[in-house]
């Protein structure tokens, strides 16, 4: 047998039972898997080679952030509405249905406000896009960022939504307005911008 960690060679019997070299006293096990690992590492490619891999499915990027996306840019978040959005759409909906269809305008419109918001995070960028005829986009490299504020109420804390302002070099920020999980949005757009 041949030890992994030192090169000692001998016999079967003389490593014993569990298997240690004789001459190093190394666990032949974990010294194997050691210098297995190694030679894989010089194998592969550094992972500054790697293409980022996005954490969000193919299906659930939104259209805008989709077509936007530069080389090698890949999503790292989707930040949806609270909850509390849905349901002042749904309060219309009961509404238009209550007055047989005269604030049928109130749902459309409410529901058209929430199709159009698209907010995410990519791993170059923070992006917030507005509007469905006319756009309005807010974006900002990760690059640029000095810091990320959450603000949130004493409702929103109970109800899980808030703000998450981004403020950038000179007079720039970009706000997140009533996001679902704040904490979270803020946490994956500091994680995204300092991955240590």
């Amino acid at each position: 047998m041949l030890c992994p960690a030192c090169g000692h060679e001998s016999s079967a019997a003389s490593f014993g039972d569990p298997l240690r070299c004789p001459d190093c006293g190394a666990d032949y096990e974990k010294a194997l898997l050691y210098k297995e690992r190694s030679a894989m590492a010089q194998r592969s490619p550094s992972p500054a080679r790697h293409e980022p891999v996005s954490t969000v499915p193919e299906a659930d990027i939104p259209k805008y952030i989709k077509a936007s996306l530069s080389e090698g840019e890949v999503v790292v978040a989707i930040f949806s509405v609270p909850w509390l959005i849905w349901a002042r759409f749904w309060f219309f909906m009961l509404l238009a249905i209550l007055s047989l269809g005269i604030l049928f305008f109130l749902p459309l419109i409410a529901w058209l406000q929430i199709r159009a918001l698209e907010q995410g995070v990519t791993n170059k960028r923070v992006i917030i896009k507005r509007g469905i005829i006319s756009r309005r986009t807010e974006e900002m490299k990760l690059t640029s960022i000095e810091t990320v504020e959450l603000l949130q109420g004493i409702g929103g804390r109970m109800l899980g939504y808030g703000n998450v302002k981004v403020t950038g070099r000179g007079i720039s920020d970009v706000v997140f307005r009533f996001v679902d999980d704040p904490l979270w949005v803020k946490r994956q757009i500091e994680g995204v911008g300092n991955p240590l």
